[in-house]
């Protein structure tokens, strides 16, 4: 190259510079599509808990099991939470309105926690639970007009729920002792539900 000093010429860009920047924007873009929604991403079920979740890709990747129990508790309320609404039942020999009573897991979510301990300085454990459920009431409101539901009856049902269970404490260090208490709880339960309204009574003679 005449007309050019040494320092100018080690200036100038060389032949590699421009195969170099090719290489640097094939591999952004190919991070983009690859970590995109679109093109190879593929949404993940576990998108939310999962330390991957930005990248979109369908990857197994382990939780903790408490991340476990808390989705299977919000599955399992997200499903109790719902109302039913229930056909009319109509004759002389209908059954009780109130059929649902609350389940064992129900009345136990209700009962008040209590912390484990620190092993081996101090623990706490319930055994022998033993429930009892009663229904101590019901009504039945007029019909009226329900959004989303139309005309409906609120069925209130109210159950009494008894839990029996020993409560146990002990500790190996540096005193060994144990301590078993007998307990009591009683739980009150409120579950209503919509019945549809039943049309009016078929006439036996002709008008």
């Amino acid at each position: 190259m005449e007309g050019l000093s040494n320092d100018q010429i080690r200036a100038a860009p060389g032949p590699d510079l421009p195969a170099l920047v090719r290489g640097l924007l094939t591999a952004a873009l190919l991070v983009m599509v690859t970590t995109g929604n679109s093109g190879c991403g593929i949404d993940y079920v576990f998108r939310n808990i999962s330390p991957l979740h930005v990248t979109g890709w369908s990857f197994v990747w382990p939780i903790l099991p408490s991340q476990q129990q808390r989705l299977e508790n919000d599955m399992a309320r997200e499903k109790r939470d719902r109302v039913p609404i229930l056909d009319p039942i109509v004759g002389e020999f209908a059954p009780a309105s109130c059929l649902d009573p609350p389940s064992e897991q129900e009345v136990w979510d209700k009962v008040t926690k209590f912390k484990n301990g620190c092993p081996p300085f101090y623990e706490t454990q319930r055994n022998n639970v033993r429930f009892l459920i009663e229904k101590i009431g019901d009504k039945i409101d007029p019909c009226k007009i329900y959004p989303l539901a139309g005309p409906c009856q609120l069925v209130h049902c109210h159950y009494k729920c008894t839990v029996y269970y020993d409560e146990l404490y002990w500790s190996d260090y540096p005193i060994p002792f144990n301590h078993v208490d007998h307990r009591v709880e009683v739980v009150y339960f409120d579950k209503d539900h919509l019945r549809r309204c039943g049309g009016p009574a078929n006439a036996t003679t002709p008008p």
